[in-house]
């Protein structure tokens, strides 16, 4: 296991173009959306590659669903590979079904409310298209979403990075990016009152260090515990499993040091990188009884592993459960894709591409970008 904490002196040169290119053209983007507006949603997509392929899931209420894509598509006619699904799609939850992750519906036979199902809903797509070799994920409430471009730049180059070496492959490393933000910026009566961190990172980084620092021996602090902007490799993604709801991001991050770990029966080499943006993150305010619910959720996670919690690391949760007046529950998990046979559901993405009749690239197939750029 290997813990980067990276705050880049610049971010872009210009012999770093080509590869930049190469990376944009095989990254998938996947955006989580609820009740955003299209405004701000269009924004956010706008500042992502024109050319790579951006995986919507709404989970917006079913009547907008149509005039959001139609929206989508008059203001975004040069996305070529946008594709927006709605996250109770009846396809998708008889491909989940079939596929033994029924456990991801509700009584209905829709696939749940929540984050995790949704981020697991586009991971599936894009693991679908085959070509994407990295995942990116961004949520839809960015209100100044041009800080999009500097994560978008720093993934591509970390990745790239990692991505010439030869131990990276022959190990089969598992490399995750997650992005912590320099501020928070709000208004409080009235008044710009900047945080430096969010407030459920600031209280489930800390137990996700100690465990860490029990279960590795590297003192490096996690600070992105709940980071909503993160990348991944595509074989990452395939291997991680996901959680429900809220508790993803803190699941994600568990199982991927849990694999890397002496207690997983075949332990994996991982890469973790903790980007330290330059640029503010300015996004909607929540309550303090819904980031109560968030931290619940995200604590919530270390219930999974709890057979290899070292003493240290459950007396601290409970601590911090007893100051918080928290009542944790186990989130449901889902298996990671590799685990699925979806050979044969290819063509399943087709049906939310936005713009109809598009060739899709193939797997070793280089973009307009790619090429106009070497």
């Amino acid at each position: 296991m290997l813990i980067d904490t990276i705050r880049f002196a610049h971010l872009l040169e210009e012999h770093n173009l080509h590869d930049l290119s190469h990376f944009l053209a095989h990254t998938a983007f996947i955006i989580s959306h609820k009740s955003e507006s299209l405004d701000t949603l269009a924004g956010v997509l706008w500042y992502l590659p024109v050319n790579s392929p951006i995986i919507v899931v709404t989970n917006c209420p079913l009547e907008e669903y149509e005039i959001l894509r139609l929206g989508l598509r008059a203001r975004l006619a040069s996305h070529r590979q946008l594709f927006v699904v709605h996250q109770k799609d009846g396809a998708l939850a008889a491909l989940l079904r079939a596929h033994g992750v029924a456990q991801i519906l509700d009584s209905s036979g829709s696939v749940r409310d929540g984050k995790g199902e949704g981020m697991y809903l586009g991971t599936l797509l894009a693991h679908l298209l085959r070509y994407p070799r990295w995942l990116a994920f961004y949520d839809a409430d960015n209100l100044v979403p041009c800080a999009l471009l500097e994560y978008t730049l720093a993934m591509g180059r970390l990745f790239m990075a990692a991505h010439t070496t030869y131990a990276y492959h022959a190990n089969g490393t598992l490399h995750n990016i997650r992005i912590c933000w320099a501020a928070k910026p709000g208004l409080r009566n009235g008044e710009l009152v900047v945080a430096s961190a969010g407030r459920c990172t600031s209280v489930v980084s800390p137990l996700v260090s100690l465990l860490c620092q029990t279960w590795s021996g590297l003192q490096e602090p996690i600070t992105s515990s709940n980071a909503g902007e993160q990348g991944m490799t595509m074989a990452t993604a395939r291997a991680l499993r996901f959680a429900s709801g809220f508790s993803v991001e803190t699941f994600l991050l568990l199982d991927l040091l849990f694999k890397a770990s002496p207690f997983h029966p075949a332990p994996m080499t991982a890469l973790l990188q903790q980007y330290h943006s330059h640029s503010p993150h300015f996004h909607t305010k929540r309550d303090d009884e819904h980031i109560r619910e968030m931290i619940a959720a995200s604590l919530g996670s270390f219930l999974l592993f709890q057979e290899h919690l070292p003493l240290q690391v459950e007396d601290a949760l409970l601590r911090v459960c007893d100051e918080l007046e928290l009542a944790l529950h186990p989130p449901l998990v889902y298996p990671a894709l590799q685990e699925l046979d979806l050979s044969g559901e290819e063509d399943l993405p087709d049906r939310y591409r936005l713009v109809e009749g598009v060739a899709r690239p193939g797997r070793d197939t280089d973009s307009l970008l790619e090429t106009s750029l070497s």
